[in-house]
């Protein structure tokens, strides 16, 4: 069994795992498994504070709960306990086989990316998301930087929050990252991109970032050296060994994360973030190919909703035209 199909094979069995180490476990710590059989998908997203609570134990109980369980800590669980409520065994990049027809590529690769992002949201630490759209609405400049294949994320958030009217950095040079990452200061807030967390350039520049008095945001997986070194972490933990295949499956959720921080930042801005929002995509408008029933007489207000995602019920559909000569 390859490496890739065992981390699949072990994700499923951890609720059985549970199960079968109920009579074993302290009474204390029964109340921590009780709770999570009964609330699993609620305990993915709840802090150690507010799971001890819950059970009504300690937190070094629900610590050492975790450990009993094979895990390394708290933020280790909630991946394993997510892992395991995937629906369906996950296909990896690694079982597609050489000898494979195209639709089933196709099928393997859209399975592991639905399934990928399904876990991502199951393990969103919505009070970390919460910490970086703070931070990032209050920012005085934002430095984006990765490296590799994470600085499509980066360069995908840097034309996104650049949106926003808030100044907004990011080289593809890793060098000129480290340099600029030398001119930031308390206020600016630097967001790190790395699908594993352990390239030297990337930690290195996390490293000046922070000795700079910058807040860090780390999206990144939640056990590697950049989470270490970060303010704020945004843990991005996925079955993909990264380190053998090219990154498909991380790379969605990566950009998914991003989409939700863009989102709630630009919402938090309320109007006038709204109308500036606009106006920076109206800076393009005489480049849109468009016809004269493509919807240039919205409604300001429906571009705004629509910038956020917030469905404009007004809007009317278009007659039907079908029948006319």
């Amino acid at each position: 069994m390859s490496e890739a199909a065992q981390q699949v094979e072990g994700a499923r069995g951890f609720l059985q795992k549970l199960r079968d180490l109920g009579p074993a476990l302290s009474p204390s710590e029964q109340k921590l498994a009780a709770l999570v059989l009964a609330e699993s998908q609620r305990v993915t997203r709840m802090s150690l504070a507010a799971f001890a609570a819950e059970a009504n134990v300690s937190q070094p109980t629900a610590i050492r709960f975790c450990r009993a369980l094979g895990c390394d800590g708290f933020p280790d669980f909630k991946i394993r306990l997510a892992q395991s409520l995937m629906v369906g065994q996950p296909f990896v990049h690694g079982e597609i086989r050489s000898g494979d027809a195209l639709d089933a590529v196709a099928d393997k690769i859209f399975s592991s990316s639905i399934d990928a992002l399904q876990m991502m949201r199951a393990q969103l630490d919505l009070t970390a998301v919460e910490a970086a759209v703070s931070a990032i609405s209050a920012a005085r400049r934002i430095e984006l930087f990765g490296h590799g294949l994470s600085s499509v994320t980066a360069f995908d958030a840097n034309q996104k929050f650049m949106r926003l009217g808030v100044p907004t950095i990011h080289h593809i040079d890793s060098h000129l990252q480290r340099m600029s990452a030398a001119t930031l200061g308390p206020g600016d807030v630097a967001i790190g991109f790395a699908y594993t967390g352990r390239v030297r350039d990337v930690v290195l520049t996390a490293k000046l970032a922070v000795e700079r008095g910058a807040t860090l945001i780390g999206i990144t997986r939640s056990d590697s050296p950049l989470a270490r070194i970060s303010s704020i972490v945004i843990g991005v933990d996925t079955l993909e060994n990264t380190f053998v295949f090219a990154p498909m499956t991380t790379r969605m959720a990566h950009l998914a994360v991003v989409d939700v921080l863009a989102t709630a930042v630009a919402m938090r801005s309320g109007p006038s973030g709204l109308k500036q929002i606009r106006r920076v995509k109206n800076a393009l408008r005489d480049q849109w190919m468009v016809g004269p029933d493509d919807g240039l007489g919205a409604s300001d207000e429906a571009d705004d909703r629509a910038e956020v995602g917030v469905p404009d019920k007004r809007r009317r559909a278009r007659p039907d035209r079908s029948e006319e000569p």
